[in-house]
Order: C-alpha cells, then sequence, then structure tokens
C-alpha cells in the first residue's frame, strides 16, 4: 500500500511538471529529510522564512493554519512523497514533499499522457497510466485510481473511497422527527351507522337499545407496527417523507346490552339469553372482536423535533381480516360463552387515517373505515372508527 501511494504522489508531481501552470500558480518542493526548500539553493534562512519569501514574490501570504498542515505532512512517518495543494484567493499553490535521493524517471507516452517507470521500486509487474481521466496504478492485486473527484484504491474484494471536498461524516444533518420503527397504538373504538328501528312490543315496555349500541370506554383498539419511510424531499427544517409498514390491529366492540352476536342462516344476529326460569342473563362482558393485517401507507411532512408540531401524516390502509370471534361473561355465575365465527365480517378492509405528532404530547392518530364492517346484504350498514395515542 505504501508503495502505491509513493508511486501516486510521483506520477502527480510529474503530472504537475508536464502540465501548464498558469501565472498565478505557485509551485514549491521540500526537502523532507533536511526541511528546506530545493529551489532555495544554500541559506541560513529557516523553512518557514523561506516558504514566506516564496509566497511574497507571488503576492501571497503563508497563513499559520498553512504552515501547520505543512509541518505535520513533513513530520508524518511515511517513506513515500506527499503534497499539498491549496487555493488562495485566485492562485493554486502546489507544496510537493519529497525524501531526499528518490527521483523519477518518465517518457512520454502518447498526446496528452505520460507514464512513469515503476520498476525501480519493485522487480513486480506494475502498471502505471495517467491521462485525461486521472492516475491509474495496478500492482498485482492492488489497484488505485486517482481521479478529479476522489482516489478508489481496491485491493481484492475490498474497495476504499476518499472523496475529495467536504467530509460527509461531519456534515451536520437536520434532527427531524422519525416516522420509524417499532409502534404501539392504543384507543377507543366506535360504530358508525343506522340500525332498523324496532317497534316498542307493548306500551310501557322499556326503550329498545339498538344491537350495534357500544360501551365507549370498554370498546378498545390496540395496534404494533413496524414501519420504515422513504424520504422524497429534504430541506434544512422539514422534509416530506412517504410511510409504509405492517402492522396488526385489533377492534375489540364491547356492546352495551345482554344479547350476544351470533352467526344466522342469513346474516348477523343477536340472541338473548334466558334462565331456566325464562328471565334474561346479565352480562358481565359482552364485545365482539376482529383483528387485521394491515399495510398503511402514510404520506407525511416531518418537522424539526424541536417544533410545537413535529409531524403530519394523512394517508390509508388496506387490510385483511384474520379472525374473528365473540365473547360473553355471565355476571351472576361467570360462565364464559366464547364462539369463533367470520360473523359475515367483510375479509378485506379500507379506510383513511390521520396522524400527529406534537411536542412534549404523546402522537395522535384517527382512523375510519370506507369500507362496510359486514358484507353486503348480511349485516346493517356499519363502519368502525379508531382514535388514541401511540405509545412508541
Amino acid at each position: 500500500m505504501k508503495k502505491i501511494i509513493t508511486i501516486i504522489c510521483l506520477v502527480m508531481s510529474t503530472m504537475s511538471l508536464f502540465a501548464k501552470e498558469a501565472q498565478d500558480s505557485l509551485l514549491l518542493k521540500i526537502d523532507k529529510r533536511n526541511q528546506t526548500l530545493l529551489e532555495a539553493g544554500s541559506s541560513k534562512r529557516t523553512l518557514r522564512e523561506e516558504l514566506e519569501i516564496a509566497f511574497s514574490k507571488k503576492g501571497l501570504v503563508l497563513s499559520d493554519s498553512l504552515w501547520q498542515n505543512i509541518r505535520q505532512a513533513i513530520k508524518t512517518d511515511s517513506d513515500g512523497d506527499s503534497s499539498l495543494s491549496v487555493r488562495i484567493g485566485n492562485s493554486q499553490v502546489k507544496i510537493g514533499i519529497f525524501k531526499s535521493g528518490v527521483g523519477t524517471r518518465q517518457s512520454v507516452v502518447g498526446s496528452g499522457q505520460s507514464a512513469v517507470d515503476s520498476r525501480q521500486w519493485s522487480g513486480k509487474k506494475e502498471e502505471v497510466r495517467v491521462g485525461l481521466d486521472g492516475v491509474h496504478v495496478k500492482d498485482g492485486n492492488e489497484e488505485t485510481h486517482v481521479t478529479w473527484d476522489g482516489v478508489y484504491h481496491r485491493e481484492g474484494n475490498e474497495v476504499t473511497k476518499v472523496i475529495w471536498g467536504k467530509d460527509s461524516t461531519k456534515i451536520k444533518r437536520p434532527n427531524l422527527y422519525s416516522r420509524r420503527g417499532l409502534n404501539f397504538y392504543l384507543g377507543l373504538n366506535a360504530l358508525t351507522g343506522v340500525e332498523h328501528e324496532v317497534a316498542i312490543p307493548y306500551p310501557g315496555a322499556p326503550a329498545y337499545v339498538p344491537n350495534f349500541t357500544l360501551d365507549p370506554m370498554g370498546s378498545r383498539y390496540a395496534s404494533i407496527e413496524i414501519s420504515r419511510f422513504v424520504t422524497l424531499s429534504e430541506g434544512k427544517k422539514s422534509a416530506f417523507r412517504l410511510g409504509y409498514g405492517l402492522e396488526i390491529d385489533w377492534y375489540n366492540f364491547r356492546f352495551d346490552h345482554n344479547r350476544i352476536a351470533t352467526k344466522g342462516p342469513n346474516g348477523v344476529q343477536f340472541t338473548t339469553i334466558t334462565s331456566s326460569t325464562g328471565k334474561e342473563v346479565a352480562m358481565s362482558k359482552n364485545k365482539m372482536s376482529v383483528s387485521y393485517l394491515t399495510l398503511p401507507i402514510m404520506p407525511h411532512f416531518a418537522f424539526d423535533k424541536k417544533s410545537a408540531v413535529q409531524m403530519i401524516a394523512i394517508g390509508g390502509y388496506v387490510s385483511y381480516r384474520l379472525d374473528t370471534w365473540t365473547k360473553a361473561i355471565e355476571e351472576e355465575s361467570g360462565n364464559l360463552r366464547k364462539e369463533t365465527s367470520n360473523l359475515y365480517v367483510n375479509p378485506f378492509r379500507y379506510g383513511v387515517r390521520a396522524e400527529f405528532a406534537l411536542r412534549h404530547f404523546p402522537d395522535l392518530f384517527f382512523s375510519y373505515d370506507l369500507s362496510p364492517l359486514f358484507e353486503p346484504g348480511k349485516g346493517p350498514e356499519m363502519r368502525g372508527l379508531a382514535f388514541g395515542i401511540r405509545l412508541l
């Protein structure tokens, strides 16, 4: 590897000799061992003084930072040569740092190209090519290509890249909200739609409670999601992204009456459980649950984490029903009644969703099914909705 770097440095210095230097360029050569300026000859001046004189002849000033870089390059424990190239104003300054006693042998290959005989460093077959596309050095299974945008070194299957310009690892990225990772949603369920009215059986009878009347605090929604996103555009303080993922969610519709949902021959129906005396059995818990496998698609705007509003997302989802079941517990005896059946629930579901991320407050979500809960003609036109918070 050191040999490759040595060849590259020597070739780069050779290229500088053949290139037409503009009048505002400055080319300097430093003897690394003696720490002297090669063009200056014998002098009692220090290296810095010689450099300052050379700079002043071009109307330039040797800054402390550039001097420190030159000193660092001279002190580097390397057997090869090195070089520095900086631009001061409109002038290009090139400084070559050479190990004493090392020279190059150059031969013209063709128009616009030159080659360096590398056999003086190694008896192995090596290839050095200089052209408009940069410097190409090949030594066995090692291959280095110096272009105008960086250095590419290959050793076997391992490739190392060094790009000229700003260090990308030091570029400060905006600290934006990230809708990525494992999310857990918890909220409440509700149903929208209209049921057929049922007449009161006799005057003075208790008011009829519709079948799909829910306990507002007992009907809960839960979801576990793995989410990712693709950035479509990004600025310093915001970004527009496309979120996607995969989740499993549960609708738990808890009824506010004692009738149990069952699968009838013509559609979903509700049955009242009576005791041996003909009295209606009260239920402490009576619910219908549906689980789905859901694919959410959530275009969203992400803002800085210090903003009051950190994310706004409006999108949709498609789902496939995994399971449906009913569960009822008798209030007096504690007997459990559970039945697993599709209850004519639609196997597919789709809807819209909105999410909001606020600073110092849990993230909020709202989803609404555009598809009916039951298959056509098997139940009333009911649609589910859910709202709540994101815990993770």
